[in-house]
């Protein structure tokens, strides 16, 4: 595409660059946020270079005309409105795939469909900018222990499992966030795609290296972990922790890898014949595209400045404590919600926990309804039961809960978005949007309570004097 007839779509393709990131610069912010803080991430810096030198050292199979057509441009729309959605909620799933669907639509609307097949994978691979798969990693990290368990139980070390916590006569180990494997597997998956472009010519080739990179990266991460365990019970904890556990874990990483690539290299295909033909000029009109892709990131500019952003401070304001309550902190209940604009967290007589956090419906950092704010800690304890009662005139999740060492106690919360009232996580997403779009400068609320032991043990009417308490905080 560096032939002098593709001069004109490259330059109208720069301008499209520049003016979506001006109207996605939010989102890009946060996606180089996530890259920046986040050990799992730091390959999604190159996936640009990685995309644009495909793309010179593909030059010689790329010859197709640019013809432009409008079709993209619709579905670009649609992205666009997701979008926004996705930004006035706070789902960065949304709008960082939304951004980049964006790009890829109005690229594909400029150069047409048959130039597109032409550059086709490197368009697509943009797609591994998006920060993508922490909802894995409580799934994975269950996965890496019950795994460890099993091989510690064939090796005739006996272990006790709580939650994520793994206990031997040595000490006790905990798979941990950065144990789970998804920053191996995330890694897998762009090289390894990466790598069945550049070697397979047939679709089934692909699927099936894909496949087999993601099935042996999740079984090395569990066996790595075993390994880790293995090596410091055996060496009564000399070995296998502190620097040589980053060392092991590049190691395995680098064996699984390279056997993969040593693996896959001897079913490569040949590469496809060079065609002789050189680059036609663009052919088609360009200004009905670029002015139908100006006009749709235009309008998402000016929606995107109709939603009101709060500034929330570096703090959650810490809200007085109500006469009969305490604030004590040594307790077992330990919710998240801490980066809101204000937030109370007290006990009764009776040892029970109240929490109230309140949040703007959109704040420049922090979010009601996030992956980081949860009214339990999952490592330390797993639900038992969940259903929604009327308490107090209003409606309210229960939620039964069993540590490792059979702990048990019963959460109960409520959402407040403005005037609406509810207990799913997607319906306050929803009612935010509409309190944003409707205008609305109110706040948004997570109102929860936690009481020691079992539905079984709790009279109705503690339920209810709790339920009452909880509407009774300012």
């Amino acid at each position: 595409m560096l032939k002098n007839n593709y001069l004109p779509t490259l330059s109208l393709f720069g301008l499209l660059c520049v003016v979506w990131a001006l109207v996605f610069w939010p989102t890009l912010q946060n996606m180089e946020a996530v890259w920046r803080s986040s050990d799992t991430y730091t390959h999604c810096y190159i996936i640009p270079l990685i995309a644009a030198w495909l793309l010179y050292d593909q030059r010689q199979y790329i010859n197709a005309p640019a013809k432009p057509t409008l079709l993209p441009v619709l579905a670009a729309l649609v992205c666009a409105f997701v979008w926004l959605v996705g930004y006035a909620a706070d789902v960065n799933s949304l709008t960082h795939f939304s951004a980049i669907f964006v790009l890829q639509l109005l690229t594909l609307s400029l150069i047409g469909w048959q130039l597109g097949r032409q550059v086709a994978f490197p368009l697509i691979y943009l797609i591994f900018m998006v920060p993508f798969g922490d909802a894995l990693n409580l799934p994975l990290q269950d996965l890496t222990a019950t795994v460890s368990v099993f091989m510690l139980n064939l090796t005739g070390i006996p272990v006790l499992r709580e939650g994520l916590y793994l206990t031997t006569p040595v000490g006790q180990f905990e798979v941990a966030e950065a144990c789970s494997g998804l920053r191996f597997l995330i890694a897998s998956i762009a090289i390894g795609t990466l790598y069945s472009f550049l070697t397979y010519r047939v679709w089934w080739k692909h699927l099936l290296f894909i496949s087999a990179i993601l099935l042996f990266s999740v079984l090395a991460n569990c066996l790595r972990a075993f390994f880790l365990i293995w090596i410091g019970e055996t060496s009564n904890m000399q070995y296998g922790f502190g620097a040589d556990h980053f060392v092991y874990g590049w190691l395995f990483f680098a064996l699984v890898m390279f056997s993969m690539f040593w693996i896959g290299g001897r079913f490569a295909d040949k590469a496809p014949l060079l065609e002789t033909s050189t680059a036609t000029p663009a052919t088609g009109q360009f200004w009905r595209p670029v002015a139908c892709a100006l006009l749709v990131l235009g309008a998402t500019l000016a929606l995107r400045s109709q939603i009101t952003e709060i500034a929330a401070p570096a703090e959650a304001e810490q809200l007085a404590t109500p006469a009969g309550f305490s604030a004590e902190l040594a307790r077992p209940w330990k919710p998240g919600f801490n980066d809101g604009l204000a937030r109370l967290q007290i006990w009764d007589s009776e040892g029970r926990g109240y929490l109230l956090a309140r949040y703007g419906h959109k704040q420049q950092k922090g979010e009601l309804i996030s992956w980081n704010n949860r009214l339990y800690q999952r490592k330390y304890w797993s639900e038992t039961s969940q259903h929604s009662v009327t308490l107090a005139g209003e409606s309210y999740q229960v939620i039964e809960l069993r540590s490792g060492s059979g702990e048990q106690q019963v959460l109960l919360y409520q959402y407040k978005i403005a005037d609406y009232r509810t207990t799913s996580a997607s319906k306050a997403k929803l009612y935010q949007v509409l309190a944003l779009l409707s205008g609305d400068q109110g706040y948004s609320e997570v109102r929860a309570a936690n009481l020691p032991g079992t539905l079984l043990d709790i009279q109705p009417q503690q339920l209810e004097q709790v339920a009452k308490r909880l509407q009774a905080l300012p």
